[in-house]
């Protein structure tokens, strides 16, 4: 017999290992879980994190929560996974049935999810609950230690002609650089605007910027990259480490309007593989909607190699 219930302050690892064999391309770890619903919370929005047991054993985890790049307060997003061997059982129903029985009483309007196209049940499993499919997205994979940077050389100096400069947040603290966090948020908030995404953007209070990227674990602050122009900040890239991973993960690379098309966005990716190389990371990881032309055909000249899509899964209330 299946029971649903929220997880417990020692369940946390749990939890994420349900999830990481579920979905071995997207792993979380105990601490991403509890901090992610901290966060939330602190922020005032809803969220929760529930576990399926089959007898004392956790099988499953789902969990609902809000988008802060695109926020409404009655729009959700879901994580869902089973252990492959609990698969098929009811664990994940179950954990559905409860997420939908909290949204009608937040009185939620839609929740989203990401489905990998070859999962063998994840697609199924939602649209059998009435989500339909819409944005694809999707993640890529370079090999560090077999990326040529030699190609390139050129454009490095050609930027360096133009006085474009890649620094690092490591630098620009060691610099001293006046009103650096705020400043930070104004050129994230610039350059995020134009992404495509399933749902309009909204603007990142300096409050989540603050918590969720500089203030992330993960982050890599030699990995946090800055395009400059004299003093001018036009372009952005960030690393995250994971400690369930290798790999490096990408977070938002953007250029502001009027450096695009000039190299910047290659120049801040090269620097990022020299971080990656710098730090023994066999891979860099990154995901991007399927309509964002540009950085896709960036990522595929630098040797980025795509998974099959995740689908964007949306659900109605």
């Amino acid at each position: 017999m299946i029971t649903v219930r929220p997880v417990q302050e020692h369940e946390w690892d749990a939890a994420a290992r349900a999830y990481s064999a579920a979905h071995p391309h997207e792993p979380f770890s105990g601490p991403d879980l509890r901090r992610r619903q901290d966060e939330q919370r602190g922020w005032g929005y809803r969220a929760a994190t529930l576990v399926a047991l089959g007898g004392p054993e956790i099988v499953g985890m789902g969990a609902y929560f809000q988008n802060p790049g695109a926020y409404h307060p009655r729009r959700f997003v879901l994580d869902l996974g089973v252990f492959p061997e609990h698969q098929r059982q009811g664990a994940g129903g179950a954990l559905w049935a409860a997420i939908e029985a909290d949204l009608r009483g937040h009185g939620a309007e839609s929740i989203r999810v990401l489905a990998r196209e070859d999962h063998a049940t994840a697609p199924g499993f939602l649209v059998r609950r009435g989500f339909v499919g819409g944005k694809r997205y999707f993640t890529s994979a370079l090999d560090v230690a077999a990326f040529d940077p030699a190609p390139y050389a050129g454009l490095w100096l050609t930027l360096e002609n133009l006085g474009v400069r890649i620094v690092s947040l490591t630098e620009l603290r060691a610099a001293g650089t006046p009103e650096l966090d705020a400043r930070l948020h104004a050129l994230m908030s610039d350059v995020r605007t134009d992404v495509p995404r399933s749902e309009p953007a909204t603007p990142l209070s300096f409050q989540v910027f603050d918590e969720a990227v500089l203030g992330d674990p993960g982050l890599l602050p030699g990995g946090y990259l800055v395009a400059t122009y004299g003093d001018a900040f036009i372009g952005q890239t960030t690393l995250f480490a994971s400690d369930v991973s290798d790999a490096l993960f990408t977070g938002l690379t953007g250029v502001t309007r009027g450096w695009r098309g000039r190299g910047v966005a290659t120049a801040l990716k090269l620097a990022a593989i020299d971080v990656a190389r710098t730090h023994g990371a066999p891979t860099i990881r990154t995901d991007n909607a399927s309509d964002n032309a540009p950085m896709l055909a960036i990522n595929d000249r630098l040797g980025f190699v795509r998974d099959p899509a995740s689908v964007s899964f949306q659900r109605a209330f």
